[in-house]
């Protein structure tokens, strides 16, 4: 049965802090797409388009159940006030990551997703540093860090390494590392992490 829902505020949420974008006490959603092909998110009246291997914007709305519709396909959840979920469409179904709620504003925010079959870890690029990790296949992690420029690598179990392009990481942000299955192989990217837009 489609749930009765309200249209989802959206506004700029470029700066990264959840509570700059959205009214206090909202519950946050996105999806991440690992299938191989390009996949619609709808809920209500807003609509996203996934690649393959993207993660979605974060997307705001009042605690309470809520029905989502990923590539055709419904599933139903129940936000909770201050919640935040990462949801990984495989092409059937949805895994459900609780992330943090970040709220930091001296710190930025690493979220790292292992969707590979093995062990992995986040380290700085000379394996010097570890800064997740390892976490098994199918876990995510988080580690705040202090705003700086780095090249971050990395570490499958395998023994292989996956650079990522430098970034420069600014307070009060969120980067998110998936590392995720691939034709080739494992593959892994880092991307800045967004509140929804307005469509």
């Amino acid at each position: 049965m489609l749930l009765s829902l309200p249209v989802w505020a959206a506004q700029d949420g470029n700066e990264g802090l959840y509570e700059m974008a959205a009214p206090p006490d909202s519950a946050f959603i996105r999806v991440v797409n690992i299938t191989d092909g390009q996949v619609a998110v709808e809920m209500d009246d807003w609509r996203q388009s996934l690649s393959p291997r993207q993660a979605g914007d974060y997307l705001y709305r009042p605690v309470g159940k809520a029905q989502i519709s990923v590539a055709g396909k419904p599933f139903a959840f129940e936000f909770e006030a201050r919640s935040v979920q990462t949801l990984v469409f495989d092409g059937a179904s949805l895994v459900k990551h609780e992330d943090i709620y970040f709220n930091n504003r001296l710190k930025a925010l690493l979220v790292m997703y292992n969707l590979s079959d093995q062990s992995a870890s986040l380290q700085t690029l000379n394996g010097a540093v570890n800064v997740i990790g390892p976490l098994l296949a199918g876990n995510s992690g988080e580690r705040e860090i202090n705003g700086v420029k780095v090249a971050l690598k990395v570490a499958l179990d395998s023994g292989s390494e996956l650079p990522l392009e430098e970034v420069v990481l600014q307070r009060g942000r969120i980067y998110t590392v998936l590392v995720t299955p691939g034709s080739g192989g494992v593959q892994a990217h880092l991307e800045e992490s967004h509140v929804a837009t307005t469509p």
